[in-house]
């Protein structure tokens, strides 16, 4: 439907275009996860205990029932030729494919842990840590398997040119954007609208019932899984030292782990290397081999277990026992994680895996987006000596106060800059190439998402919200090449946010108090931003707020203060 109005659009008939996605068979998922595992404690000597033990996972692949799901091998489509491309089509219970579509089950999830406590004096323990764990990463709607021949897509490429063709007008959309007229006959025949028009019907005639796609289906596309996948492991270690300083403890310690195997869901693999469409003899390259033996096939989204990720880190903690009323834990971390992965949900955002899916590793290698290298967190809790030598009401009104906090602050969460702009190709020799603006400079064919440019400078950042970061640091790359911005280049401001509390407990009887609470959540009231990491358009290059910090921190809460009486007994 056209501009924003959808629901109002496609009322009247005004529709831009159509698209329909069914699933043909609602699905019946079923998975095994068996496990195991055994643990003792050995006190090998009066100061050291030993702690050990392993588990055993087993993660099996979706099945379906009835055998509903499918899987397009990518890898072995780009090995096929015309005639045999359908081979790489796995529909499970057909031709030889299991109900897993081949994709095997890992048996080899040994998980071993070990852990010891060595009491080096009455004061001092040393502790440590090993553990390796094992979870599965395809259980996601990116692994569902939903496919040809379970699936109906209806996706005509053409408009209602009348009413809809007006709107775009009005909205200042060109008319050579707009898709060609869906019109029907008397007897209820569609007229061809434009070139490319494979619409079979319009809304006054009603839409086709869905039809089971199949490798030569019109706008085809997958949701597929690598035959190779296989379970993310985490090994996580640690080894503290921990010192008692009369009713105080301090803890410092160094903590990391590794990842390995990791999911990662790429949106559209099928899309060609690196490469400038206006360069000579540059249409042979527009093309993947699948993509040329299937020339309906659209997007293939990819999820493989090929991720890594490490983090490591120094963590202190400095504890008080309440003692003379006073209690407390104050913790500081300094940390650095890398990966080269995104969350789930977040592919497509920082620009991960859009220049070349094929080198990933490579290319988006960097600071994590849950990367917080500085983090300081503070709780207290002190009783108020004041009136302790008062008498009568006088002690009942004035003593017994109590004061509580919780205090954060932290480093801003990291950002990613990326290229944005239109997909409108600049043709024209004259005009040089950087002067161009495209959402993807490596492959500016590619719509599964956007680049990152070139990191052409060191300056310093303004740190302002009008310019949080240096905008000059960066620049568009040439068309065809692999931008130089690292993932995660960039930090956004720092998080900080103090709560403060009052108590005060009034006996009535002897089983029963009524409290007084006095409460404010961000007393300074001090305002928290931050740049979001999803394809904002604060981190767009050529966007007109490009370098603006112009939202709040999910995690900010302005300033709010409630009272209240609580009975206990």
């Amino acid at each position: 439907t056209t501009q924003n109005n959808q629901l109002a659009s496609a009322l009247v008939g005004a529709y831009a275009s159509e698209t329909r996605n069914f699933n043909l068979f609602p699905p019946d998922y079923r998975s095994w996860e068996p496990s195991g595992f055994v643990q003792d404690n050995w006190k090998a000597t009066p100061k050291l205990t030993v702690l050990y033990g392993i588990r055993y996972d087993v993660f099996t692949p979706f099945t379906e029932a009835h055998n509903h799901i499918s899987n397009f091998d990518f890898p072995e489509a780009l090995g096929l030729t015309h005639s045999t491309v359908s081979e790489a089509l796995k529909i499970a219970g057909v031709n030889g494919v299991n109900s897993h579509v081949n994709i095997p089950t890992d048996h080899s999830n040994v998980a071993p842990r070990l852990g010891f406590s060595f009491s080096v004096s009455p004061t001092l323990v040393l502790r440590g840590g090993y553990g390796l764990s094992f979870f599965p990463g395809n259980y996601t709607s990116n692994a569902d398997l939903k496919n040809a021949p379970f699936v109906s897509v209806y996706s005509p490429t053409c408009g209602q040119s009348n009413i809809a063709l007006a709107i775009q007008l009005a909205n200042g959309v060109p008319a050579s954007s707009f898709n060609g007229n869906c019109t029907t006959t008397t007897a209820g025949v569609t007229t061809v609208g434009g070139a490319n028009d494979d619409s079979t019907g319009t809304f006054d005639a009603g839409l086709p019932l869905p039809t089971p796609q199949s490798i030569t289906s019109n706008a085809l596309s997958f949701i597929a899984e690598d035959t190779k996948f296989r379970p993310a492991m985490i090994q996580q270690y640690n080894l503290q030292v921990e010192k008692q300083f009369g009713s105080n403890v301090f803890t410092i310690g160094y903590v990391g782990n590794v990842g390995q195997h990791l999911p990662e869901t790429i949106n559209d693999i099928n899309q060609p290397a690196p490469f400038n469409p206006f360069a000579p003899g540059a249409n042979s390259n527009f093309k993947l081999a699948a993509k040329g033996l299937l020339t309906n096939l659209g997007s293939v989204g990819w999820m493989q277990s090929e991720g890594i990720s490490n983090y490591n880190a120094l963590q202190t903690s400095f504890q008080r026992r309440f003692v003379h009323g006073l209690a407390f834990d104050a913790n500081y971390t300094w940390a650095k994680d890398l990966s080269d992965i995104t969350g789930f949900s977040e592919e497509g955002d920082q620009g991960w895996s859009n220049a070349d899916p094929t080198r990933i590793r490579q290319i988006d290698y960097g600071v994590a987006e849950n990367d917080i290298q500085n983090r300081f967190a503070l709780s207290l809790n002190y009783e108020l000596p004041f009136g302790a030598s008062f008498t009568g009401i006088k002690k009942q009104v004035l003593h017994g106060w109590e004061i509580n906090t919780i205090t954060v602050w932290q480093s801003g969460k990291p950002v990613s800059i990326y290229n944005g702009g239109s997909s409108d190709y600049n043709t024209n020799p004259a005009a040089p190439d950087y002067k161009i603006v495209y959402g993807n400079r490596a492959t500016p064919v590619n719509g599964g998402g956007n680049d990152r440019p070139n990191k052409v400078g060191n300056g310093g950042n303004p740190k302002k919200l009008s310019q949080w970061f240096n905008t000059a640091n960066y620049a568009p790359q040439p068309l065809g090449t692999i931008g130089t911005a690292q993932r995660n280049s960039e930090f956004g401001p720092r998080f900080r946010h103090i709560d403060l509390s009052l108590f005060k407990d009034f006996p009535v009887t002897e089983r029963i108090n009524v409290q007084f609470r006095a409460e404010a959540y961000d007393i300074t009231n001090t305002p928290n931003y931050f740049i979001p990491n999803n394809n904002n358009a604060s981190a767009q290059l050529g966007s007109s707020t490009f370098g603006v910090v112009n939202t709040y921190d999910p995690n900010y809460t302005p300033r709010e203060l409630q009272f209240a009486l609580k009975l206990q007994f």
